[in-house]
């Protein structure tokens, strides 16, 4: 499998033969009112990306990006739906192959299974995390969930994980200019939060995602850190992790 780092929190897989784009966003000028301008350039890909399946943890529009939806998937795609989110996707995307899957229920298609699993979103909203994997790698992908009870039940339960895809920014939001009353308990993981999530995913490595790219001093207030926390909060939990950069390839033979 390889896999590559795109804008924010999506990432791109290639498995035999076949491309799978995960909460892959191009175009984030809807959210520039609360999330600001993105501090380094964005990486522009769907004109030169053609999806055989699309994939999506939820629809805030920085993980969902119907433009890409419609432009990267293949005619002959899959658009591969947590049931939880079918009426509202039905509703916003036509015409494409959908595969709905209740969470823990798998998909098995070109030796490359997938399986939405639980999540829970900050604000309150529908979300899955996702697990794929190819007869060489699996992975998990947490999109922006914050920490919950069922990390120790899912990492039992999916083995051998290889890469744990995990939201760091542990971000608080003052989200009132579209109606959500402030709260100043982050709405995503923080970096030790996503530590301790993919110590108990039993994931070879944490890959974190979802942070340094949008902030915004009133409306979207991220945790920062550097590279001495990183090793720190390492160590202390006793997981590996490793970093992939927006456009950087990792290739697993």
């Amino acid at each position: 499998m390889e896999i590559q780092k795109l804008n924010w929190a999506g990432i791109k897989l290639t498995s035999n033969g076949k491309t799978i784009l995960i909460d892959a966003a191009e175009d984030f000028s809807y959210y520039k009112p609360v999330l600001g301008d993105a501090v380094e350039e964005l990486i522009q890909f769907s004109d030169h990306i053609q999806a055989d399946y699309i994939l999506f943890t939820h629809l805030h529009l920085d993980h969902f990006d119907k433009n890409v939806i419609q432009k990267c998937l293949k005619k002959e795609g899959k658009l591969i739906v947590y049931s939880g989110l079918e009426p509202v996707v039905r509703k916003l995307i036509d015409g494409v192959e959908m595969i709905i899957l209740d969470l823990n229920e798998t998909f098995t298609e070109n030796e490359i299974t997938f399986k939405p699993v639980f999540a829970m979103d900050g604000i309150g909203e529908i979300q899955s995390s996702w697990i794929v994997n190819d007869a060489t790698t699996k992975i998990f992908h947490g999109g922006d969930t914050i920490w919950h009870n069922q990390f120790w039940k899912i990492g039992k339960e999916n083995q051998d994980i290889d890469y744990a895809f995990l939201p760091v920014n542990g971000v608080v939001v003052n989200f009132e200019i579209i109606g959500l009353e402030y709260s100043p308990v982050p709405a995503s993981l923080n970096l030790k939060e996503a530590f301790a999530a993919a110590h108990l995913l039993h994931a070879k490595k944490l890959v974190p995602i979802h942070y340094g790219l949008f902030e915004h001093e009133k409306c979207y207030i991220p945790q920062g850190f550097d590279e001495d926390d990183l090793k720190m909060i390492s160590e202390e939990v006793v997981q590996e992790y490793m970093i992939l950069k927006d456009g950087e390839v990792l290739i697993e033979i």
